[in-house]
């Protein structure tokens, strides 16, 4: 029978803008069972990983979003148009803009955040996440709150004081915002591929809050 992984524990080991977190993973078997444990590290990103985030966010998107954006945007997207993206913004990175990655035990990275001042007029303290994506085989194993974790204080080592995200209206990592204590605060409509696309922006009004831990449960990023 195949062994099957339940929800990790994660321990942190060092700073959060460099963190490893070790993950003690349950493999259950028939009957038995053993404990496994592998360390995943969240670092500052660099510009050699340009590519490595690339790939992340063409292949979320396209396993993600698929039914909620045009075919045409997700067929359209282009992993070495991203590098560039990415190589530029890292190698002349703002003073108020985080990226940051989790990268698995062989280095590999496996899901990336990108958050900085709020793009829109808002309150002048207030930070938002722009991209927060993990490959599909490493969703809903609690990376994502240590990535939001790990971001949220660096924001505020900067001086943010609150925080906010913009979410596709049909994405199902709406509950993973939620249940980290985020509420609905505004609605868009944008246009992508001809089509109308529902947004809308989750807000905490206070970057603590969004630093739940990872053991309220199995989290849906």
């Amino acid at each position: 029978m195949a062994a099957i992984a339940l929800a990790p524990r994660f321990h942190r080991i060092g700073s959060p803008a460099a963190a490893r977190y070790s993950v003690e993973a349950w493999f259950g078997t028939t009957g038995l069972g053993h404990t496994v444990a592998t360390e995943f590290r969240v670092r500052k990103a660099a510009p050699l990983d340009a590519s490595a985030i690339a790939h992340v966010y063409v292949n979320s998107w396209r396993t993600s979003y698929v039914g909620l954006l045009p075919d045409s945007i997700l067929r359209g997207m282009s992993e070495v148009r991203e590098t560039l993206f990415w190589w530029t913004a890292l190698c002349s990175p703002r003073s108020q803009a985080v990226t940051l990655v989790v990268q698995d035990p062989d280095g590999k990275v496996v899901g990336f955040l990108s958050a900085g001042a709020e793009r829109a007029q808002g309150p002048a303290r207030r930070a938002e996440v722009y991209t927060l994506y993990l490959l599909e085989s490493h969703q809903r194993r609690g990376f994502g709150s240590w990535l939001l974790r790990a971001a949220t204080e660096r924001l505020r080592d900067l001086g943010f004081t609150s925080l906010m995200v913009w979410v596709l209206a049909g994405n199902p990592a709406r509950t993973f915002y939620e249940s980290l204590g985020a509420a609905p605060m505004a609605a868009r409509t944008i246009r992508m591929g001809g089509r109308s696309i529902q947004e809308i922006a989750y807000a905490w009004p206070e970057l603590a809050l969004a630093q739940a831990p990872a053991s309220r449960g199995r989290s849906s990023v």
